[in-house]
């Protein structure tokens, strides 16, 4: 089975909870039906949390970043217990969270992944997440 874009539109909170619930097999359709969705930029790297590899924050949680760097990440997550909405935020590399970029209460395949070239073509710059922050602070997507 593979989620659509418009089943996991018509999804709740707690339907994508009810789905991580069901263990790691479901998840993973999960979060590789969204991965699906979203164009990673060139030279960048997914990683999808299919158990609780970075906190269990969502249903869908990924991680977006540069293969030759972890000065920062993008993190994509889901609605869920945590998060009401489908958002998008810049994490540093050690972990702390920065900014939330973008938050919508369907996901949006096209801006995310618009949202994430921009990013890339900052980061091929070798811009740090402060000056990506500071580069996007007028537009930070509602």
């Amino acid at each position: 089975m593979k989620y659509t874009l418009e089943s996991l539109n018509m999804m709740i909170p707690a339907d994508l909870e009810g789905v991580r619930e069901r263990g790691y097999e479901y998840r993973r359709v999960l979060t590789d039906s969204v991965i699906s969705l979203l164009t990673t930029p060139a030279g960048w790297e997914v990683n999808g949390e299919y158990r609780t590899e970075f906190g269990g924050l969502s249903p869908v949680q990924l991680r977006y970043a540069p293969h030759d760097s972890q000065e920062f990440f993008l993190c994509v997550c889901s609605p869920g217990e945590a998060l009401p909405e489908w958002t998008v935020f810049l994490l540093a590399g050690d972990g702390l969270m920065l900014r939330f970029l973008h938050h919508t209460d369907q996901l949006q395949p096209e801006a995310v992944s618009n949202l994430l070239a921009q990013v890339a073509g900052m980061s091929r710059f070798n811009c740090t997440a402060a000056t990506v922050v500071d580069l996007l602070a007028g537009e930070v997507a509602a």
